[in-house]
């Protein structure tokens, strides 16, 4: 069995207190009309009541959710991207802004394996920890060739950084139709030298670290949907 096909063996259903995530965790609203994700954090709940979440700083042109708005709402847990289907129930503003969530019936579980490389061509740019601007002499173009939730495979054709060096990787990834950029610290762990005609290609494994939860949850959503594309259980016209 694959390490893809065992992903999708691992799903499962649970509910909402059996999972039990922690109040602070960070959760992803998706709206579709009108069209827009929204970053909240957990602020707590009660079994077959409501999930309470943080308002929102600000919606998208100023739109406004109105209660009874479907929402897809995605946290991580652990190894695992947990998604629900909700409706806002009621928007507080005092003594501070927060909404009510219908509690939902079930969350899917997906498992996110950290070390499954997921092949890809993906352009991004690299700047060395020392850099302090961004300009041509710090910065290099890159093709990302595999990446995973810890790390990744580029190739460039000088070197980016020596082994154990820090570097920064910006990505632009689409996660559900909705784009966005990472940053990625990482370490270079290995660094490989090669000749593709009169073409030098330098291949550097990195590990990611230090991940911010918000730069976690959408290189996790990324991930996954990467590993769906491959397996064929997703087309690109259903997100």
């Amino acid at each position: 069995m694959t390490d893809m096909a065992a992903l999708l063996k691992g799903s499962r259903r649970a509910t909402l207190a059996e999972i039990a995530p922690a109040c602070g965790e960070k959760v992803r609203l998706e709206v579709k009309t009108p069209r827009q994700r929204l970053a909240v954090q957990l602020l707590g709940y009660k079994e077959y009541q409501s999930v309470m979440v943080s308002a929102p700083r600000q919606l998208a042109g100023g739109a406004i959710l109105h209660e009874g708005t479907r929402v897809t709402a995605r946290l991580m847990s652990g190894d695992y991207l947990c998604t629900f289907e909700t409706r806002l129930l009621q928007v507080q503003a005092r003594p501070f802004g927060y909404w009510h969530l219908e509690y939902p019936e079930s969350v899917d579980m997906r498992r996110i394996r950290a070390h499954t490389r997921i092949p890809i061509i993906l352009s991004v740019r690299v700047e060395p920890d020392d850099s302090v601007l961004l300009d041509h002499e710090s910065a290099q173009s890159a093709i990302c060739r595999d990446i995973s939730l810890l790390g990744a495979q580029l190739e460039s054709s000088r070197p980016l950084a020596q082994p154990g060096e820090k570097l920064y990787v910006t990505a632009r990834v689409s996660v559900a139709g909705v784009d966005h950029l990472l940053l990625l610290p990482a370490l270079v762990r290995n660094l490989q030298h090669s000749e593709s005609g009169l073409i030098n290609v330098f291949s550097q494994g990195v590990e990611f670290v230090d991940l911010e939860e918000e730069t976690r949850l959408v290189l996790a959503g990324f991930v996954y949907e990467q590993q769906l594309f491959a397996l064929g259980a997703l087309e690109a016209s259903e997100i």
